[in-house]
C-alpha cells in the first residue's frame, strides 16, 4: 500500500482492493476510488455491480465495499476529509475549488453508483492523471505533493463533469438487446413460477449460474438475485390490484 497524505485533508492510495477493504483507517473518509487494473463485483449495502479497469466509485462512510474480483484489482483513492467539505466555502482554504466539487459529487442522489465518463478525451486524461499519481507515490520528490495535488484536483473536476443528469426521464430501453432478451426470459419465467431459484433459471437457459449472473451484472448492474426479486415484487403487486379489480 502506498499512502501520501497533504495537509492533512488530502489522502492517496494505491493498493489492492483486498488491502483497503480490510483497511478501517479510512473507514471515516469520503473518497473517490478509480479501478487501475482488475475485474470483478463491488457490493455496497443491498447493491452490487460488475467493474473493470477505469471503473470509478464513489466512498461514502457508513456504506462499506465489499470486492469479489475475478481478477487482482487494483486502486488508486483519493480520500477526503469531511469537515474540510463541509466548510467548501471558506475563501482561504487553498483546495476550496476541488473540495467543493466533491461535495456537489455527494450531493447526487445515487453517488455510490459506479460512474462512467461520457467522454472520450476526459477518460484518457483520467487514465494518465492516475497513472501521474501512481507513478509519483512510488518515487516520492520534492514536487510530488504539488504536482499529486493538482493532479487530484484535475481529476475530481473531470469526474464531476461527466457525471450524467440526474432524474432525466427514461426512453426506451436502458438496457442493450441481448440483456432485454435475458431478462425478459427470466420475468416470463417467473411469471409462470414464481418461486423459480437462479439454478433453475439458469439451467432453462442453458448457461451456469456463474455465466448468468455475470452476464446481468454487466449488462444492468444489478446482480440476478437482485432482478429477481425486484421481478417478483412486481408480480406480486400485479396480481394484488388484479385481486382488488375483481
Amino acid at each position: 500500500m502506498k499512502e501520501l497524505n497533504i495537509d492533512q485533508t488530502l489522502n492517496l492510495v494505491s493498493c489492492e482492493a483486498r488491502e483497503l477493504e480490510q483497511s478501517s483507517r479510512y473507514g471515516g473518509l469520503f473518497g473517490i476510488a478509480f479501478v487501475t487494473e482488475g475485474e470483478g463485483v463491488l457490493s455496497c449495502d443491498d447493491d452490487s455491480w460488475h467493474y473493470e479497469e477505469q471503473a470509478i466509485f464513489l466512498l461514502s462512510p457508513g456504506h462499506p465495499i465489499h470486492f469479489k474480483s475475478f481478477y487482482r484489482t487494483n486502486l488508486l483513492t483519493i480520500f477526503f476529509d469531511p469537515f474540510r467539505i463541509a466548510g467548501a466555502a471558506d475563501p482561504l482554504n487553498s483546495f476550496t475549488g476541488m473540495f467543493r466539487t466533491v461535495r456537489d459529487l455527494f450531493s447526487v442522489p445515487s453517488f455510490l453508483r459506479p460512474k462512467a465518463l461520457r467522454n472520450e478525451t476526459d477518460r484518457l486524461a483520467v487514465t494518465h492523471l492516475v497513472r501521474l499519481i501512481e507513478t509519483e507515490l512510488g518515487h516520492l520528490q520534492d514536487s510530488s505533493r504539488e504536482l499529486v495535488a493538482n493532479s487530484a484536483a484535475l481529476l475530481v473536476n473531470l469526474v464531476k463533469r461527466n457525471l450524467p443528469d440526474t432524474q432525466r426521464p427514461e426512453t426506451g430501453s436502458q438496457y442493450s438487446e441481448e440483456t432485454d432478451r435475458v431478462l425478459n426470459d427470466v420475468r416470463k419465467m417467473l411469471e409462470q413460477s414464481e418461486h423459480l431459484t437462479i439454478q433453475e433459471i439458469a439451467a432453462a437457459m442453458n448457461m451456469s449460474q456463474y455465466n448468468l449472473n455475470k452476464l446481468v451484472i454487466k449488462g444492468t448492474g444489478e446482480t440476478l438475485k437482485a432482478i429477481i426479486s425486484r421481478f417478483r415484487s412486481e408480480l406480486s403487486g400485479n396480481k394484488l390490484v388484479s385481486t382488488a379489480d375483481h
